[in-house]
C-alpha cells in the first residue's frame, strides 16, 4: 500500500476511535445525570445537573467536530494524486511529510513522521498550488517540495 493510502487509513482509524470514545463519555455523563436525579434533591440536584449538562454539551461539541472531520476525510480519494499541492495531498518536503486533510497532528507510519494538517494551517496555505521542485519559505525556513501524491 502506498504511504498516502496508509496515512489516510490511519487518519480514518484515529477519528473513528475518537468518535467512539466520545460517544462512550457522552453516554456515561447521561447515565450519571439520570442516576443522580433519582438520589438527589433540591439545589444540589440542580447544580449537579447543570454541571453534567455543560459537560455533555462540551463533549457533544467535540463529537460534532470529529464527525465533520471524518466526513471531510472520507471525501478524499487516497489513490488520486495531483501535480499541485491541494486538499488531500501528501506532500514530501526536504523538512518533512505533510498530509493536507484534517488537523490531527503528527502520526508515525513505519519510521516516517507525517504531519496531518488542515488546509487552513499556515504551512499548508504556503504550499497550496505549488509543484514538485518548487520551494517556499515558512517561518524563515525554506521548504523544497520533493513529491506530491
Amino acid at each position: 500500500m502506498e504511504l498516502k493510502e496508509t496515512v489516510y487509513a490511519e487518519c480514518i482509524k484515529i477519528l473513528e476511535a475518537k468518535i467512539a470514545n466520545l460517544k462512550s463519555e457522552i453516554d456515561a455523563v447521561q447515565e450519571s445525570a439520570i442516576s443522580d436525579t433519582k438520589s438527589s434533591m433540591g439545589d444540589k440536584y440542580e447544580t449537579g445537573r447543570e454541571v453534567m449538562m455543560q459537560e455533555r454539551n462540551r463533549l457533544g461539541g467535540q463529537y460534532d467536530v470529529y464527525v465533520k472531520q471524518l466526513a471531510t476525510l472520507r471525501n478524499f480519494d487516497p489513490t488520486k494524486s495531483s501535480e499541485e499541492v491541494g486538499r488531500g495531498s501528501l506532500v514530501e518536503t526536504d523538512k518533512g511529510v505533510f498530509y493536507i486533510s484534517v488537523p490531527l497532528g503528527n502520526i508515525k507510519i513505519d519510521d516516517k513522521l507525517v504531519f496531518v494538517i488542515s488546509e487552513g494551517a499556515p504551512i499548508a496555505k504556503a504550499m497550496m498550488g505549488m509543484r514538485v521542485k518548487e520551494s517556499h519559505t515558512f517561518n524563515k525556513q525554506p521548504y523544497l517540495i520533493k513529491s506530491i501524491k
